[in-house]
């Protein structure tokens, strides 16, 4: 499957993109590629996008849609995370002489990306995008309580088993030390 497209042959339209991908096409977020026991991409990713020719610039729309199987960070429950992303990108023609002149980037220009030639690949962008959809931190629910560190019940569906310490026994007769003002 190739996501490259020859920029003379968009239609005023633009070319409608939509693919079921293996999880091994994911090359620049390996760790998710191959079945395992902390997280991996559960069957197919699925894309979908349109490239439209803006005069010389290129304006992809593009949509991904992945599970990734994997495990609650707070309460090790099994966790099937869905991501399901939308994103919007111009690609700009590069310049030779742009690329040597520096300059102060605006929070405009990083939604600006350059291609060069009349072949563009759009797999890095769609990987990319995936990319940056990946939590650190996967959670069943918000608010998930975890497990506890005493007990290791998950505070989830039980409430904690630990007894509850009165602390040191050598200092129960401060307990009771009254102080007057």
């Amino acid at each position: 499957m190739s996501l490259v497209i020859n920029i003379e042959n968009i239609p005023e339209e633009g070319i409608e993109l939509k693919e079921e991908l293996e999880r091994g096409w994911l090359s620049n977020v390996p760790e998710f590629t191959e079945e395992n026991d902390l997280a991996y991409i559960k069957d197919l990713i699925k894309i979908r996008g349109t490239v439209i020719n803006e005069g010389s610039n290129l304006h992809l729309r593009g949509e991904v849609q992945f599970i990734i199987a994997t495990l609650c960070s707070r309460c090790g429950e099994d966790l099937d995370y869905p991501i399901d992303s939308r994103f919007d990108l111009v690609l700009m023609p590069s310049r030779e002489e742009a690329a040597v002149l520096e300059k102060e980037l605006t929070p405009e220009d990083l939604e600006h990306l350059f291609y060069h030639g009349l072949e563009v690949d759009l797999t890095p962008y769609f990987q990319e995008q995936i990319a940056l959809e990946i939590p650190m931190q996967f959670l069943c629910k918000q608010d998930c309580k975890g497990i506890c560190p005493g007990c290791a019940g998950n505070l989830n569906y039980e409430s904690c088993k630990c007894s509850k310490e009165t602390g040191d026994p050598r200092l129960a007769v401060l307990r009771q030390l009254k102080i007057g003002k």
